[in-house]
C-alpha cells in the first residue's frame, strides 16, 4: 500500500488545528499527515490524545516531525541536551497521537559516534516511559553534513528503535541531481530494504540546489521526477508513506496520488 500525505496542516483546511486538517485531507482523498514542530514542540501529549481518534476514524496515518534545529553532533553540550529533549518531547506527542514515526534532522556535522550515542540514550529514556515509536533519521540535503543514506543506515543497524526517512529531494540535492532514472530510485530503496526495513517513510518535493547543497524546496517540477519514484514503488510492490513537502502541499500531493493511481490501474 502507498499512502500519500503532506507535511503540516493543509492550506485549504476548514477550521483550525490538526483535527480539522486531518478531516480535510480525507475529504481530498489523501491519507497521511506529518505534524510539524518547526521551532518547538507546541503540542502536549494530553492534547495529542484528542488527535488519535480523529486520525483513526478518518484512516489518516500520522507522523511527527521533531523541531528542525536538532543537532546531536554539536560541539556544544547544551545544544546536544536540548536536541535530546526535543526528540523525547516529540516522541511523547507521537505516542499519544498514535503516530507511526518521529522524523528527526539528526545532526549537522559528520560525527556518527555522537549521533549513535545520542540515539541510544534517547531510545533508552523512551523505553522507560513505554514509548516505542520509531525515530526516523531523515536523509539530508547537504553533502557536507551528516545524513547520507549510508550515514543513517549505520545508526539504524546499531540502535534498535531507529529507522530511516528517505527524503529524495535531499538525496537529489546532495548528489547534484543524481536521481535520473527508475533504477536510481530503486537502488536507494534496495539499500534500505537490506537493513530489514519493510515500511518506507518518504519525503518528496521539487528542490533548488547548488554545489551538492539544497537551497529550498519547490513545487513538483520534474527535478527530481516523482514519476520515476512512483514507478519504482509500484514495480517493487513497496509499502510506503509518501509525505509531500512541496510549498503547494495538498495540491502537489494530489498530483502524486494521481501518478501512483495511473500506474496501479
Amino acid at each position: 500500500m502507498i499512502r500519500i500525505g503532506i507535511a503540516g496542516i493543509p492550506h485549504g483546511a476548514k477550521g483550525k488545528g490538526t483535527e480539522a486538517g486531518i478531516r480535510y485531507l480525507r475529504e481530498l482523498g489523501l491519507d497521511a499527515m506529518e505534524i510539524q514542530f518547526g521551532r518547538n514542540v507546541y503540542m502536549t501529549p494530553e492534547s495529542a490524545k484528542s488527535v488519535a481518534p480523529v486520525a483513526m476514524e478518518e484512516r489518516v496515518e500520522l507522523s511527527v516531525h521533531a523541531p528542525y534545529y536538532v543537532n546531536l553532533s554539536s560541539k556544544t553540550e547544551k545544544t546536544i541536551e536540548k536536541s535530546k529533549d526535543w526528540i523525547i518531547k516529540s516522541a511523547r506527542v507521537a505516542a499519544a497521537a498514535g503516530a507511526s514515526m518521529v522524523t528527526v534532522h539528526a545532526a549537522r556535522e559528520e560525527n556518527p559516534d555522537l549521533v549513535i550515542a545520542g540515539f541510544r540514550e534517547i531510545v533508552s529514556a523512551l523505553a522507560k516511559e513505554h514509548i516505542s515509536v520509531p525515530l526516523g533519521l531523515e536523509t539530508m540535503g547537504d553533502l557536507g553534513e551528516f545524513g547520507s543514506v549510508d550515514d543513517v543506515l549505520e545508526v539504524v543497524r546499531k540502535v534498535p528503535g531507529t529507522s530511516i526517512v528517505i527524503d529524495f529531494a535531499h538525496i537529489y540535492a546532495r548528489t547534484d541531481g543524481g536521481l535520473k532514472s527508475v533504477e536510481d530510485f530503486s537502488a536507494v530503496l534496495d539499500r534500505v530494504a537490506k537493513s530489514g526495513i519493510n515500511h518506507y517513510h518518504i519525503h518528496f518535493s521539487g528542490i533548488e540546489h547548488k554545489n551538492c547543497r539544497e537551497i529550498r524546496h519547490l513545487p513538483l517540477d520534474g527535478k527530481p521526477d516523482f514519476s520515476l519514484l512512483a514507478k519504482a514503488l509500484v514495480e517493487c510492490k513497496i509499502d510506503a508513506t509518501v509525505i509531500c513537502e512541496s510549498p503547494l502541499l495538498e495540491e502537489d500531493a494530489l498530483k502524486m496520488k494521481q501518478i501512483i493511481g495511473s500506474l496501479e490501474a
